[in-house]
Protein backbone atom coordinates (compact mmCIF):
# COMPACT_ATOMS: atom_id res chain seq x y z
CA UNK A 1 0.00 0.00 0.00
CA UNK A 2 1.05 3.66 -0.63
CA UNK A 3 -0.63 6.00 1.75
CA UNK A 4 -0.81 4.84 4.89
CA UNK A 5 2.02 6.28 7.14
CA UNK A 6 4.08 3.28 6.87
CA UNK A 7 7.73 3.27 7.83
CA UNK A 8 9.57 3.51 4.35
CA UNK A 9 6.83 4.48 2.68
CA UNK A 10 7.24 7.66 0.29
CA UNK A 11 4.07 9.36 1.79
CA UNK A 12 5.71 8.93 5.27
CA UNK A 13 8.66 10.06 4.44
CA UNK A 14 6.85 13.27 2.81
CA UNK A 15 5.34 13.29 6.26
CA UNK A 16 8.34 13.03 8.15
CA UNK A 17 10.28 15.52 6.48
CA UNK A 18 10.29 18.99 7.70
CA UNK A 19 7.55 21.43 5.93
CA UNK A 20 7.80 25.08 5.09
CA UNK A 21 5.23 27.16 5.56
CA UNK A 22 4.65 30.90 5.32
CA UNK A 23 3.82 33.07 8.79
CA UNK A 24 2.07 36.57 8.10
CA UNK A 25 0.97 39.04 10.62
CA UNK A 26 -1.13 42.20 10.43
CA UNK A 27 -0.63 44.57 13.17
CA UNK A 28 -3.93 46.69 14.23
CA UNK A 29 -2.04 50.36 15.06
CA UNK A 30 -4.04 52.15 17.57
CA UNK A 31 -4.12 55.70 16.15
CA UNK A 32 -5.97 57.23 19.65
CA UNK A 33 -4.09 55.80 22.54
CA UNK A 34 -4.98 58.87 24.77
CA UNK A 35 -8.64 59.47 23.98
CA UNK A 36 -9.73 55.76 24.43
CA UNK A 37 -7.93 56.10 28.14
CA UNK A 38 -10.52 58.78 28.52
CA UNK A 39 -13.84 56.57 27.17
CA UNK A 40 -13.67 56.83 23.27
CA UNK A 41 -14.05 53.79 21.05
CA UNK A 42 -10.53 52.74 19.65
CA UNK A 43 -9.65 53.70 15.77
CA UNK A 44 -7.35 50.87 14.59
CA UNK A 45 -4.90 51.11 11.48
CA UNK A 46 -3.73 47.48 9.75
CA UNK A 47 -0.27 47.35 9.62
CA UNK A 48 1.41 44.37 7.40
CA UNK A 49 2.32 42.24 6.35
CA UNK A 50 5.39 41.26 8.91
CA UNK A 51 6.14 37.90 7.54
CA UNK A 52 8.20 35.04 8.50
CA UNK A 53 9.07 31.51 7.38
CA UNK A 54 8.19 29.05 9.56
CA UNK A 55 10.01 25.71 9.08
CA UNK A 56 7.89 22.81 10.64
CA UNK A 57 9.48 19.38 12.50
CA UNK A 58 8.16 16.80 13.69
CA UNK A 59 10.03 14.38 15.93
CA UNK A 60 8.70 10.47 16.41
CA UNK A 61 8.64 9.75 19.87
CA UNK A 62 6.99 5.93 19.72
CA UNK A 63 5.24 4.16 17.40
CA UNK A 64 1.60 2.09 18.44
CA UNK A 65 1.15 -1.29 15.99
CA UNK A 66 -1.98 -2.13 18.10
CA UNK A 67 -3.50 1.11 17.82
CA UNK A 68 -2.28 2.00 14.55
CA UNK A 69 -0.72 5.56 15.95
CA UNK A 70 2.41 7.38 16.15
CA UNK A 71 2.88 9.48 18.43
CA UNK A 72 5.23 12.89 17.75
CA UNK A 73 5.85 16.51 18.79
CA UNK A 74 5.78 19.32 16.73
CA UNK A 75 8.46 22.53 16.70
CA UNK A 76 8.25 25.72 14.60
CA UNK A 77 11.57 27.53 14.05
CA UNK A 78 10.62 31.08 12.77
CA UNK A 79 12.38 33.70 10.64
CA UNK A 80 12.02 37.09 9.31
CA UNK A 81 11.12 37.19 5.60
CA UNK A 82 12.12 40.95 4.57
CA UNK A 83 11.49 40.58 1.05
CA UNK A 84 7.60 39.52 1.71
CA UNK A 85 7.18 42.13 4.68
CA UNK A 86 6.50 46.00 4.86
CA UNK A 87 9.25 47.75 4.56
CA UNK A 88 9.47 49.45 7.92
CA UNK A 89 13.12 50.68 9.47
CA UNK A 90 13.78 49.79 13.07
CA UNK A 91 12.90 53.02 14.10
CA UNK A 92 9.42 52.32 12.82
CA UNK A 93 6.84 51.71 15.21
CA UNK A 94 2.90 50.57 15.90
CA UNK A 95 1.48 51.20 18.97
CA UNK A 96 -0.73 47.84 20.45
CA UNK A 97 -3.01 47.56 23.60
CA UNK A 98 -0.42 45.97 26.07
CA UNK A 99 -1.23 42.73 26.33
CA UNK A 100 1.13 41.76 29.28
CA UNK A 101 -0.20 44.63 31.52
CA UNK A 102 -4.21 43.74 30.28
CA UNK A 103 -3.31 40.27 31.33
CA UNK A 104 -1.74 41.04 34.72
CA UNK A 105 -5.25 42.98 35.16
CA UNK A 106 -7.15 40.15 34.43
CA UNK A 107 -5.33 38.78 36.88
CA UNK A 108 -5.69 40.64 40.18
CA UNK A 109 -9.23 41.33 38.95
CA UNK A 110 -9.89 37.88 40.13
CA UNK A 111 -7.94 38.05 43.10
CA UNK A 112 -10.01 39.29 46.25
CA UNK A 113 -10.29 43.44 45.79
CA UNK A 114 -7.45 44.20 48.20
CA UNK A 115 -5.08 42.65 45.90
CA UNK A 116 -6.17 45.21 43.21
CA UNK A 117 -6.36 48.34 45.34
CA UNK A 118 -2.97 47.56 46.79
CA UNK A 119 -0.57 46.40 43.71
CA UNK A 120 -2.86 47.89 40.85
CA UNK A 121 -1.22 51.22 40.07
CA UNK A 122 1.95 49.89 41.23
CA UNK A 123 1.83 47.57 37.77
CA UNK A 124 2.62 49.82 34.45
CA UNK A 125 6.12 50.24 36.54
CA UNK A 126 6.93 47.22 34.73
CA UNK A 127 6.68 48.60 31.20
CA UNK A 128 8.62 51.66 29.18
CA UNK A 129 5.87 53.81 29.10
CA UNK A 130 4.13 53.61 32.47
CA UNK A 131 1.40 55.86 32.14
CA UNK A 132 -0.44 54.09 29.19
CA UNK A 133 -2.13 50.94 28.80
CA UNK A 134 -0.57 50.49 25.25
CA UNK A 135 2.82 49.27 23.89
CA UNK A 136 4.94 51.45 21.51
CA UNK A 137 7.12 49.28 20.10
CA UNK A 138 8.75 48.25 16.69
CA UNK A 139 6.63 45.23 14.99
CA UNK A 140 9.30 42.59 14.97
CA UNK A 141 10.15 43.26 18.51
CA UNK A 142 6.48 43.25 19.74
CA UNK A 143 5.80 39.61 17.47
CA UNK A 144 9.57 38.00 18.02
CA UNK A 145 12.14 39.93 19.42
CA UNK A 146 11.16 41.17 22.99
CA UNK A 147 10.59 44.34 24.25
CA UNK A 148 12.10 45.12 27.46
CA UNK A 149 10.63 44.91 30.78
CA UNK A 150 12.17 45.56 33.85
CA UNK A 151 11.09 44.74 37.62
CA UNK A 152 13.15 47.45 38.95
CA UNK A 153 13.01 46.65 42.68
CA UNK A 154 15.84 49.47 43.62
CA UNK A 155 13.75 52.21 42.34
CA UNK A 156 10.14 50.36 43.06
CA UNK A 157 10.82 48.46 46.09
CA UNK A 158 6.48 48.11 46.10
CA UNK A 159 6.94 45.69 43.16
CA UNK A 160 8.72 43.38 44.92
CA UNK A 161 5.53 40.81 45.36
CA UNK A 162 4.38 41.12 42.16
CA UNK A 163 8.30 40.18 40.66
CA UNK A 164 8.22 37.02 42.80
CA UNK A 165 5.08 36.18 41.00
CA UNK A 166 6.59 37.01 37.88
CA UNK A 167 9.70 34.63 38.46
CA UNK A 168 7.86 31.96 39.84
CA UNK A 169 4.81 31.70 37.29
CA UNK A 170 5.88 33.58 34.57
CA UNK A 171 3.37 34.87 31.76
CA UNK A 172 3.24 32.45 28.44
CA UNK A 173 4.13 36.62 26.59
CA UNK A 174 7.03 37.04 28.58
CA UNK A 175 10.56 35.05 28.82
CA UNK A 176 13.50 35.88 31.37
CA UNK A 177 16.60 37.21 30.22
CA UNK A 178 20.61 36.68 31.14
CA UNK A 179 19.96 39.83 33.39
CA UNK A 180 17.97 38.91 36.51
CA UNK A 181 15.15 40.60 36.64
CA UNK A 182 14.95 41.55 33.67
CA UNK A 183 12.03 40.19 30.83
CA UNK A 184 11.66 39.98 27.27
CA UNK A 185 7.18 40.70 25.90
CA UNK A 186 6.53 39.33 22.59
CA UNK A 187 3.17 37.64 21.19
CA UNK A 188 4.93 34.54 19.98
CA UNK A 189 8.23 33.73 21.73
CA UNK A 190 6.56 31.85 23.15
CA UNK A 191 6.27 29.18 20.18
CA UNK A 192 9.66 29.53 18.40
CA UNK A 193 11.87 26.94 18.73
CA UNK A 194 10.46 25.24 21.14
CA UNK A 195 8.30 21.81 21.08
CA UNK A 196 4.54 21.42 20.86
CA UNK A 197 2.72 18.21 22.23
CA UNK A 198 2.87 15.59 21.74
CA UNK A 199 0.27 14.73 19.30
CA UNK A 200 -0.71 10.81 18.20
CA UNK A 201 -1.79 10.52 14.79
CA UNK A 202 -3.69 7.41 12.60
CA UNK A 203 -1.01 5.44 10.54
CA UNK A 204 -4.25 4.69 8.53
CA UNK A 205 -2.65 0.99 7.78
CA UNK A 206 -6.46 -1.04 9.46
CA UNK A 207 -8.33 1.88 7.98
CA UNK A 208 -7.27 4.01 5.44
CA UNK A 209 -10.24 6.63 6.10
CA UNK A 210 -8.30 7.47 9.48
CA UNK A 211 -5.10 8.33 7.96
CA UNK A 212 -3.98 11.55 10.11
CA UNK A 213 -6.77 11.67 12.56
CA UNK A 214 -5.29 13.12 15.73
CA UNK A 215 -6.41 10.86 18.32
CA UNK A 216 -4.80 12.11 21.79
CA UNK A 217 -3.23 15.91 22.30
CA UNK A 218 -1.11 16.58 25.51
CA UNK A 219 -1.86 12.84 26.51
CA UNK A 220 -5.46 13.58 26.52
CA UNK A 221 -8.07 11.80 24.55
CA UNK A 222 -10.50 13.69 25.93
CA UNK A 223 -10.03 16.99 27.48
CA UNK A 224 -11.42 18.87 30.57
CA UNK A 225 -11.60 21.94 28.76
CA UNK A 226 -15.22 22.06 27.74
CA UNK A 227 -18.62 21.18 28.78
CA UNK A 228 -19.66 18.26 26.81
CA UNK A 229 -17.53 14.92 25.89
CA UNK A 230 -18.00 15.45 22.44
CA UNK A 231 -16.69 19.10 22.12
CA UNK A 232 -13.28 17.65 24.78
CA UNK A 233 -12.71 14.49 22.25
CA UNK A 234 -9.46 15.59 20.10
CA UNK A 235 -10.75 14.53 16.18
CA UNK A 236 -9.46 15.63 13.20
CA UNK A 237 -6.50 16.02 11.42
CA UNK A 238 -3.07 18.01 11.55
CA UNK A 239 -4.43 20.07 8.06
CA UNK A 240 -1.11 18.52 6.84
CA UNK A 241 -1.91 15.04 6.44
CA UNK A 242 -5.63 13.85 4.90
CA UNK A 243 -6.88 10.51 3.92
CA UNK A 244 -8.02 10.53 0.70
CA UNK A 245 -11.55 11.33 -0.26
CA UNK A 246 -13.05 8.14 -1.46
CA UNK A 247 -16.29 9.78 -1.87
CA UNK A 248 -17.50 13.49 -1.92
CA UNK A 249 -17.86 14.87 1.40
CA UNK A 250 -19.60 18.03 2.74
CA UNK A 251 -17.12 19.03 5.30
CA UNK A 252 -13.50 18.08 6.82
CA UNK A 253 -12.77 18.62 10.21
CA UNK A 254 -8.93 19.37 11.95
CA UNK A 255 -7.86 19.84 15.38
CA UNK A 256 -6.50 23.26 16.13
CA UNK A 257 -3.78 23.04 19.31
CA UNK A 258 -4.13 26.68 19.68
CA UNK A 259 -8.12 26.81 20.17
CA UNK A 260 -7.53 23.26 21.75
CA UNK A 261 -10.72 22.34 19.58
CA UNK A 262 -12.01 20.76 16.24
CA UNK A 263 -13.28 22.87 13.44
CA UNK A 264 -15.10 21.69 10.23
CA UNK A 265 -15.18 23.46 7.05
CA UNK A 266 -17.38 23.05 3.96
CA UNK A 267 -17.16 22.25 1.14
CA UNK A 268 -17.39 24.81 -1.54
CA UNK A 269 -16.12 23.51 -4.98
CA UNK A 270 -13.49 22.21 -7.09
CA UNK A 271 -10.34 24.17 -8.25
CA UNK A 272 -7.38 23.92 -10.21
CA UNK A 273 -3.90 23.95 -8.37
CA UNK A 274 -0.96 23.61 -10.15
CA UNK A 275 -3.10 21.32 -12.93
CA UNK A 276 -4.06 19.73 -10.36
CA UNK A 277 -8.16 19.03 -9.39
CA UNK A 278 -8.43 19.82 -5.86
CA UNK A 279 -11.88 19.90 -3.32
CA UNK A 280 -11.94 23.23 -1.74
CA UNK A 281 -13.01 23.75 1.84
CA UNK A 282 -13.84 26.62 3.51
CA UNK A 283 -14.04 27.49 7.62
CA UNK A 284 -17.95 28.51 7.25
CA UNK A 285 -20.25 30.69 9.96
CA UNK A 286 -21.90 27.72 11.99
CA UNK A 287 -18.42 26.97 13.47
CA UNK A 288 -19.26 29.95 15.91
CA UNK A 289 -22.81 28.98 16.34
CA UNK A 290 -22.27 27.04 19.55
CA UNK A 291 -25.99 26.34 20.90
CA UNK A 292 -25.35 23.88 23.32
CA UNK A 293 -22.79 26.47 24.62
CA UNK A 294 -20.41 23.84 24.89
CA UNK A 295 -17.48 26.30 23.95
CA UNK A 296 -18.25 28.49 26.64
CA UNK A 297 -15.94 28.68 30.24
CA UNK A 298 -17.85 28.09 33.13
CA UNK A 299 -17.62 31.01 35.86
CA UNK A 300 -19.12 29.73 39.16
CA UNK A 301 -20.34 26.35 37.76
CA UNK A 302 -22.22 28.53 35.36
CA UNK A 303 -21.49 28.65 31.43
CA UNK A 304 -20.17 32.16 30.15
CA UNK A 305 -20.49 32.94 26.84
CA UNK A 306 -19.02 35.31 24.60
CA UNK A 307 -20.64 37.03 21.33
CA UNK A 308 -20.74 35.28 18.47
CA UNK A 309 -17.42 34.57 16.54
CA UNK A 310 -15.22 34.69 19.67
CA UNK A 311 -13.50 31.97 21.83
CA UNK A 312 -11.80 32.69 25.17
CA UNK A 313 -8.49 30.41 25.15
CA UNK A 314 -7.59 31.48 29.45
CA UNK A 315 -8.02 27.78 29.84
CA UNK A 316 -6.23 26.49 26.60
CA UNK A 317 -3.44 28.65 26.44
CA UNK A 318 -3.44 29.77 29.97
CA UNK A 319 -3.53 33.40 29.25
CA UNK A 320 -6.24 36.00 28.95
CA UNK A 321 -6.97 36.30 25.15
CA UNK A 322 -10.05 35.74 23.18
CA UNK A 323 -9.70 34.19 19.54
CA UNK A 324 -11.75 35.05 16.25
CA UNK A 325 -11.17 35.22 12.67
CA UNK A 326 -9.91 38.22 11.29
CA UNK A 327 -11.88 41.43 11.44
CA UNK A 328 -14.17 39.48 13.51
CA UNK A 329 -15.48 37.55 10.10
CA UNK A 330 -18.51 35.17 11.39
CA UNK A 331 -18.99 37.38 13.86
CA UNK A 332 -21.76 39.40 15.79
CA UNK A 333 -21.98 42.46 13.96
CA UNK A 334 -22.12 44.00 17.09
CA UNK A 335 -18.62 43.42 17.64
CA UNK A 336 -17.46 45.90 14.58
CA UNK A 337 -19.10 48.79 16.58
CA UNK A 338 -16.57 49.28 18.91
CA UNK A 339 -13.56 49.45 17.05
CA UNK A 340 -13.10 51.65 13.72
CA UNK A 341 -11.26 50.30 10.75
CA UNK A 342 -11.97 47.06 10.50
CA UNK A 343 -13.58 45.51 7.28
CA UNK A 344 -14.63 41.61 7.01
CA UNK A 345 -14.16 40.04 4.06
CA UNK A 346 -15.02 36.34 2.91
CA UNK A 347 -11.99 35.99 0.52
CA UNK A 348 -9.41 37.74 2.30
CA UNK A 349 -10.37 36.62 6.12
CA UNK A 350 -11.75 33.16 5.54
CA UNK A 351 -9.34 30.03 7.19
CA UNK A 352 -9.04 27.79 4.43
CA UNK A 353 -7.86 23.96 2.77
CA UNK A 354 -7.63 22.81 -1.15
CA UNK A 355 -7.18 18.64 -0.97
CA UNK A 356 -6.39 16.41 -3.94
CA UNK A 357 -9.14 13.98 -3.60
CA UNK A 358 -7.66 10.56 -4.17
CA UNK A 359 -4.45 11.22 -2.40
CA UNK A 360 -5.39 13.43 0.36
CA UNK A 361 -2.07 15.63 -0.66
CA UNK A 362 -3.03 19.69 0.20
CA UNK A 363 -2.71 21.36 -2.75
CA UNK A 364 -3.17 24.87 -0.51
CA UNK A 365 -4.07 26.28 2.48
CA UNK A 366 -4.40 29.24 4.85
CA UNK A 367 -4.91 29.07 8.87
CA UNK A 368 -6.23 32.46 9.52
CA UNK A 369 -6.62 33.86 13.51
CA UNK A 370 -6.95 37.49 15.15
CA UNK A 371 -5.94 38.22 18.71
CA UNK A 372 -7.91 40.32 21.05
CA UNK A 373 -7.73 40.97 24.59
CA UNK A 374 -11.21 42.58 26.63
CA UNK A 375 -10.54 45.79 27.71
CA UNK A 376 -12.71 46.70 30.80
CA UNK A 377 -12.56 49.32 33.62
CA UNK A 378 -10.68 48.63 36.63
CA UNK A 379 -10.78 50.79 40.21
CA UNK A 380 -7.29 52.19 38.69
CA UNK A 381 -5.82 55.07 37.78
CA UNK A 382 -5.57 54.23 33.72
CA UNK A 383 -8.25 51.88 33.68
CA UNK A 384 -11.17 54.13 35.45
CA UNK A 385 -12.37 55.75 32.29
CA UNK A 386 -11.56 53.35 29.38
CA UNK A 387 -14.30 52.10 26.93
CA UNK A 388 -14.81 48.74 27.43
CA UNK A 389 -14.74 46.24 24.83
CA UNK A 390 -12.95 43.55 22.81
CA UNK A 391 -9.57 44.91 21.19
CA UNK A 392 -7.86 43.82 18.88
CA UNK A 393 -4.55 43.51 18.76
CA UNK A 394 -3.26 41.57 15.17
CA UNK A 395 -4.28 38.83 12.98
CA UNK A 396 -2.01 35.91 11.52
CA UNK A 397 -2.47 33.72 8.66
CA UNK A 398 0.24 30.76 8.30
CA UNK A 399 -0.01 27.85 5.01
CA UNK A 400 1.27 27.51 1.78
CA UNK A 401 0.73 26.12 -1.45
CA UNK A 402 3.45 23.76 -2.25
CA UNK A 403 5.85 24.04 -5.15
CA UNK A 404 5.31 21.28 -7.79
CA UNK A 405 8.32 19.65 -6.80
CA UNK A 406 7.16 19.27 -3.21
CA UNK A 407 3.99 17.32 -4.94
CA UNK A 408 5.73 15.48 -7.83
CA UNK A 409 5.23 12.23 -6.16
CA UNK A 410 1.27 13.38 -5.94
CA UNK A 411 1.40 13.93 -10.16
CA UNK A 412 2.86 10.31 -9.93
CA UNK A 413 -0.26 9.08 -8.57
CA UNK A 414 -2.76 10.62 -10.73
CA UNK A 415 -0.61 9.63 -13.67
CA UNK A 416 -0.30 5.94 -12.70
CA UNK A 417 -4.38 6.29 -11.31
CA UNK A 418 -5.24 7.48 -15.34
CA UNK A 419 -2.54 4.61 -17.02
CA UNK A 420 -4.52 1.90 -14.71
CA UNK A 421 -8.24 3.80 -15.48
CA UNK A 422 -7.19 3.72 -19.42
CA UNK A 423 -5.75 -0.17 -19.66
CA UNK A 424 -9.18 -0.81 -17.25
CA UNK A 425 -11.12 0.45 -20.40
CA UNK A 426 -8.67 -0.68 -23.11
CA UNK A 427 -9.79 -5.12 -22.41
CA UNK A 428 -13.55 -3.55 -23.03
CA UNK A 429 -12.43 -1.67 -26.20
CA UNK A 430 -10.93 -4.87 -27.32
CA UNK A 431 -13.46 -7.32 -26.61
CA UNK A 432 -15.97 -4.72 -28.58
CA UNK A 433 -13.81 -5.10 -31.08
CA UNK A 434 -13.52 -8.66 -31.52
CA UNK A 435 -16.75 -9.30 -31.35
CA UNK A 436 -18.02 -6.92 -33.75
CA UNK A 437 -14.97 -8.34 -36.56
CA UNK A 438 -16.41 -11.86 -35.60
CA UNK A 439 -20.13 -11.10 -36.24
CA UNK A 440 -19.13 -9.08 -39.41
CA UNK A 441 -16.87 -12.55 -40.51
CA UNK A 442 -19.82 -14.83 -39.19
CA UNK A 443 -21.67 -13.03 -41.80
CA UNK A 444 -19.85 -12.87 -44.94
CA UNK A 445 -18.41 -16.17 -44.38
CA UNK A 446 -22.35 -18.03 -44.85
CA UNK A 447 -23.02 -15.95 -47.41
CA UNK A 448 -20.50 -17.96 -49.64
CA UNK A 449 -20.95 -21.05 -48.24
CA UNK A 450 -24.73 -21.10 -49.90
CA UNK A 451 -28.08 -19.87 -49.13
CA UNK A 452 -29.65 -20.35 -45.87
CA UNK A 453 -32.28 -22.91 -45.07
CA UNK A 454 -35.21 -19.80 -45.38
CA UNK A 455 -33.51 -19.52 -48.89
CA UNK A 456 -33.58 -23.01 -49.85
CA UNK A 457 -36.91 -23.40 -49.11
CA UNK A 458 -38.04 -20.85 -51.07
CA UNK A 459 -35.73 -21.88 -54.17
CA UNK A 460 -37.33 -25.02 -53.52
CA UNK A 461 -40.84 -23.76 -53.65
CA UNK A 462 -40.07 -21.82 -56.89
CA UNK A 463 -38.81 -24.84 -58.29
CA UNK A 464 -42.08 -26.85 -57.65
CA UNK A 465 -44.35 -24.27 -59.12
CA UNK A 466 -42.35 -23.84 -62.17
CA UNK A 467 -42.25 -27.12 -63.37
CA UNK A 468 -45.96 -27.24 -62.87
CA UNK A 469 -46.99 -24.98 -65.46
CA UNK A 470 -44.73 -26.00 -67.81
CA UNK A 471 -45.99 -29.33 -67.96
CA UNK A 472 -49.55 -28.63 -70.10
CA UNK A 473 -47.04 -27.31 -72.80
CA UNK A 474 -45.73 -31.09 -73.15
CA UNK A 475 -48.99 -32.24 -73.41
Amino acid sequence: MILPLLEGSPIYKAWASPIHLTFKCYIFNVTNPDEIMQGSNPNLDEVGPFTYNEVLEKQIISVDDEMDEIVHTLKSTYSFNKHLSLNLSKSDKVTILNPAYIGTMSMLAGLPPDFMEKYGNSIPKLFPNRSSIFLKANPNDILFNGVKVSCNLRKFPELNLVCKTLNNNQPPVLRKTDKEDTYLLSIFQRINDTFRGPFSVNRGLKNITRLGDITSYMGKRVQTIWNSESCNTVKGTDTITWPPLIEPLPFVSTFIPELCRTVEADYVGDVSVHGLTGSRFVMKERVWLDTSQCYCLKMNNVPKCLPQGLIDMSECQKMPVILSEPHFLHGDPQLLKYAGGLSPNEETHATYIIIEPYTGTPLSGQKKTQLNLYLERQPVELLSNVSEGYFPLMWCENGNTPSLDEIAFTYQIIRLRNVLQYLSIVPLMIGIHLTFMALLYCNCTKRKIGPTFAESLLISSNSQSNNSTQRPLHA
